[in-house]
């Protein structure tokens, strides 16, 4: 495993190597936001990507946090253009993942609406293409994700969420994703677990809402923050929640999720379905198999 980690890391560590800081007006506050624009300005319009952080926030005192700087960096390389946007230092948050739900000041429909602005925000730039945007979040980002796409004209092209908690999704009534989703969970996921996400994309039976599955993965299976080979335990209120880095799990859900961004985020490309592998895989009206 550490061998495969260590490759990991000298795969995916080409940082940014700058970031923008913007201001976004939301409904009552101004939010932050780092802001990556596309790296081929020659080539015109480009396709953008909204990156949505989890309970742990953006940044930490060392600037921003390693996992949205890494995706920035590929989605870079792919020629997107890439918005990181901050909903925790203008409500002067700096982590809520110690906070029990009852008590937290912040919901994933709270941050659908920052996202809404953030997205809106994009569409003004003029190297943007309005029509090619995209939206990738984690855990409480990936959640607020479900929330954006289930309202009606998101303005979002395609979407990805990495361990989402779906049981407030699958508590509505006939919940439908707005544009093309893919959600990839890891099967062991003690904190927000696959078997709501199953139900939930199984129940609405879209053919663009999907989700993958990775057996013996935990919660935050892309975070490289974590040592190889070690899980760690979060204490949440009365309960306890495991997380550790998985890197063939990290691995395969970023290629997938490359290869789901692209049909509707690249030009000349056709809409389609990726095909289903040897992981975990829900689709349209089909229980999970293996290939």
């Amino acid at each position: 495993m550490r061998i495969i980690y260590w490759l990991y890391l000298l795969g995916v560590l080409a940082l940014p190597a700058w970031a923008e800081r913007v201001l976004i007006p939301g409904a009552e506050i101004i939010l932050s936001a780092k802001y990556l624009p596309p790296p081929f300005p020659d080539a015109g319009p480009a396709a953008a990507v909204l990156l949505l952080h989890g309970c742990n926030g953006l940044s930490h005192s060392n600037g921003i946090n390693p996992r949205p700087d890494r995706m920035a960096a590929l989605l870079q390389e792919k020629g997107y253009a890439v918005l990181m946007l901050d909903s925790f230092s203008a409500r002067d948050l700096q982590e809520i993942c110690s906070v029990p739900l009852s008590k937290r000041t912040l919901s994933p429909r709270m941050r659908a609406e920052d996202a809404r602005h953030a997205l809106e925000w994009l569409k003004t730039r003029k190297e943007i293409d309005g029509d090619r945007i995209g939206v990738i979040g984690w855990s409480h980002g990936a959640t607020s994700v479900l929330a954006l796409l289930g309202q009606k004209q998101p303005s979002v092209r395609v979407a990805v969420g990495f361990f989402p908690s779906c049981s407030s999704s699958l508590l509505r009534d006939k919940y439908q994703v707005t544009a093309p989703l893919l959600l990839l969970v890891g099967e062991d996921d003690d904190w927000t677990p696959a078997e709501p996400c199953r139900a939930l994309v199984a129940r609405a039976d879209q053919p663009t809402f999907r989700l993958i599955t990775y057996p013996d993965a935990l919660h935050d299976f892309d975070n490289i923050s974590l040592k190889p080979d070690e899980t760690k335990r979060l204490t949440l209120g009365a309960s306890s929640v495991s997380i550790a880095f998985n890197a063939e799990a990290s691995s395969d859900a970023y290629r997938r999720t490359f290869k789901w961004l692209s049909p509707w985020l690249d030009l000349n490309r056709i809409p389609i379905t990726p095909p289903a592998s040897r992981h975990g895989v829900t689709g349209v009206g089909k229980t999970p198999v293996l290939n």
